[in-house]
């Protein structure tokens, strides 16, 4: 009895500290398990990887790649994210014309009063239908444009 009684004891304590590891490492150990997975988030909710900066006096443009990844296929509706950084830097009223398809021509112009986080938009791309939202993130500013697919 005394025996399955100290088994029992030393099974225990030598428990605690892997279950004391197991949750203070626990940030550790998923980020390495999703590194060594290869998950990503999805871009329909980072905006996708920048693709052009553009770089102005006090400020800069961050224009993402436009975004229609489905899980099989690409889907026919998607989007285009827009980044303004630093959000100290931003002036009251940004005007900027935008190319989201990289071939030159002008798709749509926006119009963003950073004061009241209202965007307008004037598309010239029949494949730029609206804006989806304005969005105040930590260290930025945001607009998503919805886009059909070519």
């Amino acid at each position: 009895m005394r025996i399955k009684a100290f088994i029992g004891y030393t099974i225990a304590m030598l428990a605690i500290p892997i279950a004391l590891l197991t949750f203070i490492g626990m940030n550790f150990f998923s980020h390495k398990l999703v590194e060594s997975t290869g998950i990503q988030v999805s871009p329909w909710f980072t905006g996708a990887a920048v693709a052009k900066t553009i770089e102005h006096e006090h400020y800069r443009t961050l224009l993402h790649r436009p975004v229609f990844d489905g899980l099989f296929t690409e889907k026919s509706e998607g989007f285009v994210q827009i980044d303004w950084e630093p959000l100290d830097a931003l002036p009251a009223a940004i005007t900027e014309d935008v190319d989201y398809n990289a071939d030159g021509i002008i798709d749509f112009r926006i119009e963003y009063d950073t004061t009241t986080n209202i965007a307008t938009l004037t598309p010239y791309n029949p494949n730029v239908i609206a804006i989806e939202g304005s969005y105040i993130l930590k260290q930025r500013r945001a607009v998503r444009v919805n886009l059909y697919h070519q």
